[in-house]
């Protein structure tokens, strides 16, 4: 049991470490792209995902912040959309 437990701390350790350095002026110039208007969140999203390979968290906030959007706003559309994912992916896709 105690194994167990050293295991998912050990696994939560290594998701921790894979969390992205986001790059905040790509994330600005993403947005800017778009445009700051709220229609434009998901083009945003999506763009942010095709250079992570997902949607970090921290790129959220940058967004939010760009944007003017509340963090929690964005993050109900990245949950929302089965198509964005909050986790890293590898690079290929099975």
């Amino acid at each position: 049991m105690r194994q167990g437990k050293q295991e998912r701390v050990a696994g939560s350790r290594r998701k921790q470490n894979m969390e992205a350095v986001v790059d905040t002026r790509l994330v600005e110039e993403i947005v800017d792209r778009h445009g700051n208007a709220p229609a434009s969140l998901i083009a945003v999203l999506q763009d942010i995902q095709q250079e992570y390979r997902y949607v970090p968290e921290a790129a959220m906030e940058a967004v939010a912040a760009k944007m003017g959007i509340s963090s929690a706003k964005i993050y109900s559309v990245a949950t929302f959309y089965e198509n964005f994912s909050l986790e890293p992916k590898g690079k290929y896709v099975i």
